[in-house]
């Protein structure tokens, strides 16, 4: 199974609808700009690196506080992807809270970070580009 019908099992709909609207500003976070190398950098900056480094890795997710998301990401981003997805900001932080652990671990199978330039592709097949 590729990584692109990894998350659209994740998603549960294969991949559309707006109630996808938070994994849709998820997929752009790990897909564009730093990719997911970007994520797991800000959570390395905020003292947050044991628990990317167990999404990635092979065992279990630690799971991550709302606010830690908020610590991590900073304001504006989680801003971008409450507006994204048409919810609140902390409903987003919330979100992201519950999302990104398992994301990350379904996009890094084999316990290491993909190339940036997969994620992307992935990114622009799920965003429809």
């Amino acid at each position: 199974m590729g990584l692109f019908d990894q998350v659209s099992d994740l998603l549960g709909d294969g991949g559309g609808g707006g109630g996808n609207g938070l994994m849709n500003a998820a997929m752009k976070m790990v897909g564009g700009g730093e990719g997911l190398q970007g994520l797991v950098g800000k959570l390395d900056a905020a003292g947050l690196a044991e628990l990317a480094q167990s999404w990635v890795g092979t065992g279990d997710n630690k799971a991550i506080s709302p606010d830690q998301v908020r610590a991590a990401l900073g304001d504006d981003e989680v801003h971008r992807a409450a507006q994204e997805a048409g919810i609140s900001d902390d409903e987003a932080a919330s979100g992201l809270a519950g999302l990104l652990p398992d994301l990350v671990n379904r996009l890094t199978p084999d316990g290491k970070l993909p190339d940036l330039g997969e994620l992307q592709q992935l990114a622009g097949k799920f965003l429809g580009k």
